[in-house]
């Protein structure tokens, strides 16, 4: 009886692929690899099974392009590990990089919400996984979700005190505007970027894009903003619950 095959998904969750592309991107930067070189990044001696599953969830996320031995760490991925700690940088390269794996995309359009496990597991039966990978599949996109929600970033490594000169992101400032002063429209700025600038009581809100998009350019950026909005929704809500139960701490 032929074997049972479970639909692709990636083998590592979000926070643990980011974690293994700092290994890769502190041993060589930006330069070309080969398999065999992030395989050695990753920890393994040879092409192994283990090895090519690390390195299909690199690419399942982003964090790798390239083919062949030409791959190279990408933008995206250097963003989310070197911009500062909550800058739009960071959290936008985060939210983008979890909605890569075409498997997520189809799970976040079935449940605006984050659904528990039990529920997207046997989602994912009904679309022909077996029962244990389907168990590993709605376990590594719940902890991506986390991570996009602002859940602990564990691919920071806690005895890292500064970020290497040569892969720091320098993320473009934005002056903020005088109080009482109208943030301008949406307008024209340079080498062809429109750009939307409105304040928060948090702070100041900066939306660049570019200037001329194609219609299906237009729906994937809209398809990920959605995610990023609702990734923002779940961390607003709890916050709301964390300073609700502050309050009841208070002793009258």
């Amino acid at each position: 009886m032929a074997k049972v095959r479970s639909p692709n998904y990636p083998a590592l969750d979000l926070a643990a692929a980011l974690k293994a592309a700092r290994k890769a991107l502190d041993k060589d930067n930006r330069n070309k690899m080969s398999q065999a070189a992030l395989a050695k990044h990753l920890g393994h001696d040879s092409l192994s099974g283990p090895a090519l599953g690390k390195i299909g969830a690199l690419r399942a996320y982003g964090l790798i392009d390239g083919k062949g031995d030409e791959l190279r760490i990408t933008n995206d991925a250097v963003h989310a590990l070197m911009a500062p700690a909550g800058s739009t940088e960071r959290t936008g390269a985060i939210a983008l990089l979890a909605t890569r794996p075409k498997l997520f995309q189809e799970i976040n359009k079935d449940f605006p919400t984050l659904p528990s496990l039990d529920n997207l597991k046997f989602w994912l039966i009904k679309r022909q996984f077996a029962s244990d990978a389907a168990e590993k599949a709605a376990k590594c996109y719940l902890a991506t979700m986390r991570v996009v929600s602002g859940g602990p970033e564990e691919y920071d490594s806690p005895d890292e005190t500064e970020e290497p000169e040569k892969t720091r992101v320098n993320p473009q400032v934005h002056t903020p505007p005088k109080p009482g002063a109208t943030p301008p429209p949406l307008a024209a700025a340079t080498h062809g970027v429109l750009q939307e600038v409105f304040n928060l009581d948090e702070g100041q809100v900066t939306l660049s894009v570019p200037a001329t998009l194609s219609p299906e350019s237009y729906q994937d950026m809209a398809d990920r903003i959605e995610i990023f909005l609702r990734g923002l929704k779940r961390r607003s809500d709890a916050e709301a619950v964390r300073r609700h139960a502050d309050r009841d701490d208070v002793p009258e």
